[in-house]
Formats: C-alpha cells, structure tokens, sequence
C-alpha cells in the first residue's frame, strides 16, 4: 500500500466585523452624544448657580461660571472626539496595522464605557456604543492571524 500524506489546510480570512460593528456603534453613539450634550449644558448651568452662589465678588462669580462651562463642554468634546476616532479606527480592522487598531478600539470602547456609567450619556447607549467597539477590536485583533 503506498503512503498517502493528506493535508488539510484551514484558512480563515479576515472579517468585516470591525467595519461593521463600527457603523453600527456610531450609529448608536449619536443618541448618546445628543443625551451627553443636554448632561452637559445642565450639569454647567447647576455649577455656574453653585459658584454664584458662594462667590463674593463678581470677578469670582464670572470666573466661576466659566470654569464650570469650559469643564463640561471639555467632556463633552473629548467624548465626541473619541467616538469620532473609534468609528475611523474600525475601518482598519483589515489592514496590515490590525493589531494596532484593534488596542485603540479597545481603549477607546473603555472610554466610552466608563463615561456611560458615570453619566456622560445615557447609559443604555453608552454600553451598547462601548460592547460594539470593543467586540470590533476584538476581531480586530483577532484578523492580524488570519490570511487577507
């Protein structure tokens, strides 16, 4: 009987789930960015009424109520920057610097979680922004194994 070598080869190609999971949590980031702006402008606006009504003096009473402004509206776009660059990130989850996307999805899916918890946003979607990144990088991770 002669001998026969099988070989099976298994190849796995990249997966568009990055891409995808990225369009969808932008997609539910903006309800999140609408709710974190409206956060914003209340939480600036107790603040300003909170500084004014310790300060003595009107100097302190602007200053005070710029600082609070200037604070929340730093959040704020901090937050939309980052799920800007998130739903940029996902679009490279196929590409040669994957593993390099795939940790910036996951620090940003952090980010984005951890705002939603502490009240940045409405939590509801916060979370499912934050899973969606973070299940992109994930894959996006997981593609740098695998053949194009």
């Amino acid at each position: 009987m002669d001998n026969i070598n099988v070989s099976i080869t298994n190849q796995q190609h990249k997966s568009n789930a990055p891409w995808i999971l990225g369009i969808i949590a932008f997609c539910t980031s903006i309800p999140n960015i609408l709710c974190a702006t409206v956060c914003v402008a209340v939480g600036a606006g107790i603040s300003a009424a909170a500084a004014t009504h310790n300060a003595t003096t009107q100097a302190e009473v602007e200053s005070a109520v710029n600082n609070a402004g200037e604070s929340m509206a730093g959040a704020l776009v901090l937050f939309i920057v980052i799920n800007i660059l998130c739903f940029i990130f996902s679009f490279f989850g196929k590409s040669k610097i994957s593993v390099i996307t795939g940790i910036l999805l996951i620090l940003g899916a952090i980010f984005i979680l951890i705002n939603g918890f502490v009240g940045l946003g409405s939590m509801l979607w916060g979370s499912v922004t934050g899973i969606l990144y973070l299940i992109g990088g994930i894959f996006s991770i997981i593609n740098k194994k695998r053949i194009a």
